[in-house]
């Protein structure tokens, strides 16, 4: 063809015409392409057409103005007079029986197929089981000879080296007869059932191509086909049945003048430079791939198992979906892989991803190519981003104008891509989420092939390092969709609701012409929704009470009881409440109004608990201040908290003016007016609590009396909380864990013992103090219940009388819970969730004996009067097993922030005509509607260009043998940021241990570079986990840990390893624990590694995937050595190699000649 004949608008009219398989008078020169039914892989196979002709034109300059105007525009354009059709020159003639090289799919599968790699241990395989009538096993057998002697690839060897061959043909193809014409119906289901099972996920071994025939009853038939897709990809797999049925039937097919060695050859490597270079700028911005809902490896029943869901859109709901499709200018394509799309965006929370494209594209080197069986198919990674696509339009046109842009650098492919993302992020990279479209390719079955062999009636297909594949492909007249899972890998319910919600998302398209252009619907399914609105609901009469008002209560009914115990003495209810109105008629004195600010402020001890009771006495709201507070911070707070005054406690002088200390106070009261409490309403204030948040700036929450005492009424009815009880009171005010404290405790009558500021960090005194007084409820932080469990465990104390427990606002690990439960038996512990924000509490989980795999409590389900939901950045309510912000409202939630109205509009929004608090955290709905906590959003960092969640990596960690706690940061380090966690073991686990169990759980990118192994972990004065002490102390281990200090190899063998891969590196030399992907390798480098190793260590039976496995020279060296058969050999040669290394090229010449004079 020449150019000019090319560039003739007529002659491209035609060319398209062909394509459609319309004539030309059809195609209108002016009218959008695509709305004329031309897809993506026609305007592909069209520009590659043109590129052999010598015409400089890619897929992204079609696809940007899809008409034959415009395009002969275009290739006149780009069309030199000089310009001539490329051309690839023969290869040298070689022995068909030679080897030769693995195309990069095929490599990629070769490596990803050992079981010791990242979703590896199968095959790519594609097994389709046809039922029919009369097929005849000898006319079967001849067929399948005379076929594996067409197609040489049905007979090629797969080598240690990397590299395959084409073995001789069998004078008689193996074809495997299973009769069961007599057998009874049940043996006929059982056997194919287990045939079914074995060849679905089998691996095979020595062949490529397997056909097994079952005969049964009544004459008919069963033909069992299993292909590995590293011989052959799913468009030869057309042609070698196709060419099956016509041999079976008697055909003499022309002999092939070409072959795929000679293709793979002749074919040049995909490497454009400028498409190398588009590549290049864009990777540091590549997404990760989508974050399903997975399982962790350990846990998978069967994480080789692959399953199929499928679903056939007749051809009615075709045409309609096309059609709807192409008046928006969009490619039927690109739609449904938009509408898969959207699925993945819903169930990964995320709205950009790495989504993994094959392409099927043939270099048209000789007539005959496209009659070839083998694998000619190369890869597209995709960057969704459906960041800001409100419409079913709006994301088909983002995911089409990704593709357009992608596809028109194709010339470097998504492998050599992936490879460079790895190299980038110092970790392998996969693209285990793949689109498979065949559209546009014609139908999977011919006629004849359905008409000789059988209707399909079982598809199943896997690959190596895929999690899900999704494909579409024409099947009897219409779309067949098609998703292959690895099932064990995805939580329970997960695929089942993604691809329902995938069905019928392409239903609703092609049938209602608005939905394209309507707001997506949501992503719950209908029973979840109930789940959440049962759990929404539960509802219970509040009191009606302020927060003292049951202490009043108690007080007149119970007088003499004892309400605290202190350092000082004992106070019943009657002397409580004399001191209580004695300081609130001070209070009055001072002036003091309802509802104005008063601060408590002083060290801990039981004069807190009067001044609280007495500002609330005389309808003020309190507002502690700590004793720990830095001067400038609490000026903060009382300035921020609008403070009137200070109450202070304890001894010492006031600090702040103006103020009253407790004893100023009760003799001043003393002599005033009696008062009597104020009869409060429960919507009024009760207290302003600040806290930093991830800006270190306070802020003021506001609590009233009504939100804390929803907490209080659930709790307490919970633990059936009464007069015989007492409390260890030890949280200090500024956590509103004291409100359960003071104001629950006393409220139920029982007592109140209060911890002093100067036993607050003493757990030992704490074990005292709950045996002494036969303490039964603890309203602990989580760190300060493994500080006590730890203390008492270690000192022999038994606490038999603690019976209730709740604790939260922290991981409630549950490690910590079992040694409670041993330390308090028969205790109630309840896991709780919830924030200042939320009055303390909102969400309860009460934790019986807990399942060995979870690593902490769960956040349970909302209290009595509270809500939950768990929202997606779009602020759609996420699916189960999908993490997202949680969010609260109900009666349990704080008014805002005192005078902060754009931050309490920003985490206080309206939804559904109710307010709910955004709480920073992320958790997870299960099916039975319990929440999870699984992090906080602050504590989201990139790593290696993930983004990970550190919460995950901490649950890894607790869920491993020998760790109590542990708590993951990023650090900065000699050459880049570091993953690293401080473990507190209960043991001698080592970090080689965590590191191995780690892998087990999460993927290599989360396991961290560094351990600090300690016997606990620091807490703040508070109780909570110090995760800035930690963050202090990993900088302290890493600063200064630059490269070389890396530990240097200690054996013969790691010596030799190290500076063969140093030398492949490019450094100057290689840690024997250092990561040999994170020191820059990736799969090709590996297979050059592997033939260095090979030839200078003498070990044949290293190969690429030990370099996956192994990661390390200390790994590697291990691994070899097991597989030496005769002691001493391998360190041998490697001492020899390294005395060859270190030669000059002087001294190896002589010792050349010497050997040759000897």
């Amino acid at each position: 063809m020449s150019n000019r004949a090319v560039a003739d608008s007529q002659s491209i009219r035609e060319a398209v015409a062909d394509l459609l398989g319309v004539g030309s008078d059809a195609v209108d020169p002016d009218a959008d392409l695509i709305g004329q039914g031309l897809d993506s892989i026609r305007m592909m196979s069209l520009a590659g057409r043109w590129r052999r002709a010598g015409i400089d034109v890619d897929f992204a300059a079609l696809a940007a103005a899809p008409t034959v105007s415009a395009w002969a525009e275009l290739v006149a354009a780009r069309t030199s007079n000089h310009a001539a059709p490329q051309s690839v020159s023969s290869p040298e003639s070689r022995d068909a029986g030679e080897p030769f090289p693995l195309a990069p799919m095929q490599h990629a599968m070769w490596v990803g197929r050992e079981g010791d790699q990242q979703l590896g241990g199968v095959a790519g395989h594609l097994y389709v089981e046809f039922d029919g009538e009369g097929v005849d096993p000898d006319r079967l057998q001849r067929a399948a000879t005379a076929l594996t002697e067409r197609h040489p690839m049905l007979r090629v060897q797969f080598l240690p080296d990397g590299t395959q061959r084409i073995a001789e043909p069998a004078a008689r193809y193996p074809v495997t007869v299973e009769d069961l014409r007599g057998a009874t119906p049940e043996r006929v289901a059982e056997r194919l059932a287990t045939i079914r099972r074995a060849k679905s996920h089998q691996q095979l071994h020595g062949e490529v191509f397997e056909l097994t025939l079952t005969q049964l009853p009544g004459g008919a038939t069963r033909l069992h086909v299993d292909l590995d897709m590293q011989a052959a990809d799913a468009m030869s797999y057309r042609t070698l049945m196709s060419d099956l049925a016509a041999l079976y039937g008697g055909e003499q097919l022309p002999a092939l003048e070409y072959t795929y060695r000679e293709y793979r050859l002749a074919a040049p490597e995909l490497d454009s430079d400028a498409d190398r270079q588009w590549w290049a700028e864009r990777i540091a911005d590549l997404p990760d791939p989508p974050r399903l809902p997975l399982v962790p490896p350990a846990e998978q029943a069967d994480p080789h198992h692959t399953t199929r869901r499928h679903h056939w859109l007749d051809p009615d709901t075709r045409d309609a979906l096309y059609a709807a499709a192409r008046r928006r200018g969009v490619t039927p394509a690109m739609a449904l892989a938009a509408s898969f799309a959207e699925v993945l965006a819903g169930w990964s929370a995320e709205s950009r991803f790495l989504l993994n494209v094959p392409l099927f594209g043939r270099e048209q080197l000789h007539p005959d190519v496209d009659k070839l069986v083998g694998d000619f198919t190369s890869s597209l990674l995709l960057g969704i981003d459906l960041d800001g696509t409100v419409t079913a339009t709006d994301r088909a046109r983002a995911v089409q104008d990704t593709f357009r842009a992608a596809a028109g650098h194709a010339g470097y492919p998504g492998l050599s891509v992936l490879r460079d993302l790895s190299r980038h992020r110092g970790t392998q990279v996969l693209a285990p989420v793949v689109y498979t479209s065949a559209l546009g390719l014609g139908e999977l079955f011919g006629p004849r092939v359905t008409a000789t062999f059988g209707t399909p009636i079982w598809i199943n297909s896997q690959g190596p390092q895929v999690l899900l594949d999704a494909q579409v492909t024409e099947f009897n007249g219409g779309v067949l969709v098609n998703w292959d899972v690895r099932e064990d890998a995805f939580r329970p319910g997960v695929i089942d609701a993604m691809f329902d919600r995938h069905i019928a998302e392409l239903r609703r398209l092609a049938t209602d012409d608005t939905a394209w252009e309507a707001p997506a619907r949501p992503l719950l399914t209908e029973p979840q929704r109930a789940v959440r609105d049962a759990a929404n609901a539960k509802t219970a009469a509040p009191s009606g009470h302020a927060l003292h008002h049951g202490f009043f209560a108690q007080a007149a009914v119970r007088p003499d009881a004892t309400a605290v115990i202190g350092s000082s003495g004992r106070l019943s209810y009657a002397q409580l409440r004399e001191q209580v109105l004695t300081v609130a008629a001070a209070l009055k004195v001072a002036g003091i109004r309802t509802g104005e600010s008063v601060a408590v402020m002083g060290p801990k001890g039981p004069d807190q608990i009067t001044a609280l009771l007495a500002i609330l006495a005389v309808g003020a709201v309190y507002v502690p201040v700590g004793i720990d507070q830095p001067a400038q911070r609490a000026e903060r707070m009382l300035k921020g908290g609008d403070v009137r005054m200070a109450l202070f406690c304890g001894d010492g002088p006031p600090t702040w003016l103006p103020a009253l200390t407790i004893s100023e106070a009760l003799r001043v009261g003393a002599r005033a007016d009696e008062i009597e409490p104020a009869t409060t309403d429960p919507n009024e204030l009760a207290y302003i609590l600040f806290t930093s948040g991830s800006t270190g700036e306070p802020k003021g929450v506001e609590v009233t009396h009504d939100a804390a005492m929803n907490t209080i009424e659930v709790l307490n009815g919970h633990f059936g909380v009464g007069p015989d009880d007492s409390v260890l009171a030890l949280t200090h005010l500024e956590s509103d864990l004291s409100v359960l404290d003071v104001f629950g405790t006393l409220a139920a009558g029982a007592t109140v013992v209060v911890v002093d500021e100067a036993d607050r960090r003493n757990p030992h005194h704490w074990v005292e103090q709950i045996n002494t007084h036969g303490i039964t409820v603890l309203n602990f932080l989580p760190g300060s219940l493994e500080m006590l469990v730890e203390t008492a465990a270690s000192t022999g104390a038994a606490l038999p009388s603690v019976r209730a427990v709740p604790t939260g606002g922290d991981w409630v690990r549950t490690t910590m819970v079992r040694k409670l439960q041993a330390l308090a038996p028969g205790v109630r512990l309840a896991g709780l969730g919830g924030a200042t924000e939320t009055a303390i509490h909102a969400t309860l989980f009460e934790a019986g004996e807990l399942p060995d795999n979870w690593a902490a409590v769960p956040y349970g389900k909302p209290f009595a009067n509270n809500a939950c939901r768990v929202v997606n950045a779009a602020g759609a309510d996420c699916p189960d097993w999908v993490p997202g912000e949680l969010w609260f409202a109900g009666r349990g939630i704080a008014r805002g922030y005192r005078g902060k109205p754009d931050l309490t509009a920003e985490r206080f929004v309206t939804y559904c005509g109710r307010t709910w608090y955004r709480s920073g955290d992320l958790a997870r709905y299960w099916p039975d509607g319990t929440l999870e906590f699984v992090g906080r959003a602050d504590h989201r960092v990139k790593i290696s260009g993930y983004r990970i969640e550190l919460g995950d990596i901490e649950a890894a960690l607790q869920r491993l043998p020998g760790v109590h706690a542990a708590v993951a940061a990023v650090v900065p380090g000699a050459v880049g940021d570091v993953l690293a966690a401080v473990v507190a073991r209960d043991g001698a686990v080592t970090g080689a241990e965590l590191r191995t169990g780690l892998a087990e759980l999460v993927p290599p990118h989360m396991v961290p570079r560094h351990f600090e192994l300690v016997d606990q972990l620091p807490f703040t004065t508070g109780g909570k986990t110090d995760r800035r002490a930690v963050t202090k102390l990993l900088d302290d281990a890493i600063a200064g840990g630059a490269r070389e200090e890396v530990r240097p190899p200690s054996t013969v063998v790691q010596k030799a390893l190290a500076r063969i891969l140093a030398e492949l590196l490019a450094t100057d030399k290689v840690g024997v624990d250092e990561d040999f992907f994170e020191l820059g390798g990736d799969s090709v480098l590996a297979t050059t590694a592997v033939a260095r190793i090979r030839d200078w260590l003498d070990t044949p039976t290293v190969m690429v995937p030990d370099i996956f496995a192994t990661r390390t020279v200390e790994a590697l060296a291990d691994r070899l050595a097991t597989r030496e058969a005769e002691p001493g050999r391998l360190e041998q040669v490697a001492e020899l190699y390294l005395e060859v290394a270190a030669m000059d090229d002087a001294d190896v010449l002589s010792a050349l000649d010497t050997a040759s004079a000897s």
